[in-house]
């Protein structure tokens, strides 16, 4: 279940205008899903409970569905900034080994934890997408960035377009159903699940010049 987020809704510096702190409106929201159920909070109910207008609710978050995924985003960013650094770096002689590419992908993977600021809240949050299918129908899209930082390194490192895309494909579903695995249980650290997750995949076997 998640947890009462203790950070403040809203925020002020000394001469500043008001700041609306996303995570801690996740965490209200997250809060009401679990008490009186997804279906039956409204938009209306999270606004009054975080002490903030519908206006400024729906400007951080259009629909209950990104209150849920709007808290992967980070996720989703520091992993591509781990899989670009990677793509854009000075390539070896005779390019990346698989056991360097699938490094690569696992070191994004796991990168994503670190940007986030309550883990209690992330396994909240894909309790509700398991229990919901319209939630997890939204996935392809939310993890589309991911997926075409993936693509681009892997095609640097010599695999071939469609290969890429493949195994895009694997390594995006592998993780995804890390991350739900480690939210169905009681583990602090995702980590391990992500490891196993890109241990299970593997290179193509025809690279060029292979």
């Amino acid at each position: 279940m998640p947890s009462d987020h203790t950070k403040p809704v809203i925020g002020r510096s000394t001469g500043r205008p008001a700041t609306i702190d996303p995570d801690a409106v996740a965490g209200v929201a997250l809060r009401l899903f679990a008490e009186n159920g997804y279906e039956r909070t409204s938009m209306e109910d999270i606004a009054r409970e975080a002490g903030i207008g519908r206006k400024s609710l729906y400007r951080y978050f259009p629909s209950k569905a990104d209150l849920v995924w709007g808290g992967m985003e980070p996720v989703v960013e520091a992993s591509g900034r781990v899989l670009e650094a990677a793509r854009t770096a000075e390539p070896s002689d005779g390019g990346a080994s698989d056991g360097g590419i699938l490094a690569g992908l696992r070191a994004a993977a796991i990168a994503g934890i670190s940007a986030i600021p309550d883990l209690s809240v992330t396994r909240g949050r894909l309790r509700l997408i398991a229990e919901h299918p319209e939630l997890a129908s939204r996935s392809y899209d939310a993890l589309a960035p991911q997926r075409d930082r993936a693509r681009l390194y892997l095609v640097a490192q010599g695999v071939r377009e469609s290969a890429a895309r493949y195994l895009c494909a694997a390594y995006l579903g592998a993780t995804f159903e890390a991350w739900m695995q480690w939210a169905a249980g009681t583990d602090p650290d995702p980590g391990p699940y992500l490891a196993e997750a890109v241990g299970v995949l593997r290179v193509p076997a025809s690279r060029p010049g292979g």
